[in-house]
């Protein structure tokens, strides 16, 4: 559709952050965080707005012009542009896009040829809160990238001041990408890494509708495993502060409670054996109610 005369080649001298705007609050502030990682890493800032074209045509026969929505997403570009001038962000370092295409595809199109990906999320109360993240969550399954998802409303300023990251682990073979991730964004942030695991109660009764509390024996083993998980990183990684942390009940309350003070949360997106994704109920609840950025890698 469109792209700035300053956009450069395909193949840039520095590495890029890709961000979705679209206009919206939500998105400024995903403008916002990616501004403050590319100052801190030096990388550059690419802007792009998805005309979905699946929205061209209404239930009603009415077909959209899609020049005009186009031009919509110019002025939302324009807009994020001058927020990263006025910042101080050098407009050479930025290019800005419109192209035709589902949000969550061409991002992830897009993604192979940047460092990271960053969206913005819509506040909601209620039971709207049970659909939010499927977006961000397809997202995060398909993006070449670690994929930052953040919200305007409870995450309305710069992060960093909790100077704490967190990490969780399921089980420490199917953890390394996003414990090896989060571990370079606190070497680059010079903050404190939180190693989370949680120890989810075993559903059991009809249908498994009641959970019992985990078994000592294996607390123990988890706890044992995880000591010598956080010994070899500590081993590796001898430059970061390494916490370790294990938490007892549901991954929603337990992690979402975790973000109140810290601020990034890195979580795993790991394949389904059938489906070749699992979303989960987890993973969006945490999207829902999470006070601070959530990082997804898969």
């Amino acid at each position: 559709m469109s792209s700035d005369q300053q956009a450069g080649s395909s193949s840039p001298s520095r590495p890029r952050i890709l961000v979705g705007v679209d206009g919206s609050d939500d998105a400024m502030r995903a403008v916002m965080y990616a501004l403050g990682t590319a100052e801190r890493t030096g990388h550059d800032i690419w802007l792009v707005h998805a005309v979905d074209d699946g929205v061209l045509t209404s239930g009603w026969g009415v077909v959209y012009d899609p020049t005009i929505l186009s031009s919509v997403g110019e002025e939302a570009l324009a807009v994020a542009k001058l927020f990263l001038s006025d910042n101080g962000f050098p407009p050479e370092r930025v290019r800005a896009e419109v192209l035709m295409g589902h949000p969550t595809a061409v991002l992830a199109d897009l993604s192979e040829h940047a460092e990271l990906c960053v969206v913005g999320r819509r506040a909601a109360g209620g039971l709207d809160r049970m659909f939010i993240g499927s977006t961000s969550l397809s997202l995060g399954a398909s993006a070449h990238c670690p994929v930052v998802v953040i919200s305007a409303a409870s995450t309305p300023g710069r992060t960093g001041a909790h100077k704490r990251i967190a990490v969780a682990v399921t089980a420490p073979d199917k953890a390394k990408r996003q414990v090896e991730w989060a571990l370079g964004e606190a070497r680059d942030r010079q903050c404190a890494l939180v190693v989370a695991h949680v120890i989810t109660p075993a559903p059991t009764g009809l249908f498994a509708a009641f959970k019992a509390a985990p078994t000592p024996e294996s607390v123990a083993r988890a706890r044992a495993a995880f000591r010598v998980m956080l010994e070899e990183l500590r081993r590796k990684y001898p430059d970061v502060e390494i916490e370790g942390e294990i938490l007892e009940g549901m991954p929603i309350e337990e992690l979402v409670d975790q973000t109140g003070k810290i601020d990034l949360l890195v979580l795993g997106i790991h394949p389904h054996p059938v489906t070749g994704v699992s979303f989960g109920g987890p993973l969006r609840g945490i999207l829902a109610h999470s006070l601070c950025p959530v990082c997804l890698i898969r």
